[in-house]
C-alpha cells in the first residue's frame, strides 16, 4: 500500500539510540519503538514531535542540557552530559505488515 498526501494509515513513532558505552570510541545502537500513530503522514509527524519534546531519555543520568533539531523528517535529540554526549534519532515509517492483528479505531 502506498500512501499520498492525506492518506490514513499506521505508523510506527520509532527511536534510534547511539549510546556510548565501554569507552570513548566504542557505540551501541538500537531502535525503539516508542508506539504507533492510525492516520495520515502530517498527522503522525506531529504525534512524533509531541512525543519528541516529552522525551526522557536513561542517559545520561544527569544531564546537563537538552537540545533538539528537526531535519525533514527527523528529529534529533543531543544530550550533554558530564562524561559526553548522547544522541537520539527519531523517525515515523509506515507500518506495512504486522503479525498481530490490529485493533480497528473507534468511531
Amino acid at each position: 500500500m502506498t500512501t499520498g498526501d492525506g492518506a490514513i494509515t499506521w505508523w510506527g513513532l520509532l527511536m534510534e539510540d547511539y549510546l556510548q558505552i565501554m569507552g570513548p570510541g566504542a557505540r551501541n545502537h538500537a531502535v525503539t519503538p516508542l508506539g504507533h500513530f492510525r492516520g495520515t503522514r502530517e498527522e503522525a509527524m506531529e504525534a512524533l514531535r509531541e512525543r519528541v519534546l516529552r522525551y526522557q531519555p536513561r542517559h545520561p543520568s544527569s544531564p546537563l542540557r537538552t537540545l533538539v533539531y528537526r531535519d525533514g523528517d527527523v528529529f534529533l535529540m543531543v544530550v550533554e552530559g558530564m562524561t559526553g554526549h548522547f544522541c537520539y534519532r527519531f523517525r515515523i515509517a509506515e507500518l506495512l505488515w504486522d503479525s498481530a492483528p490490529r485493533p480497528e479505531p473507534a468511531g
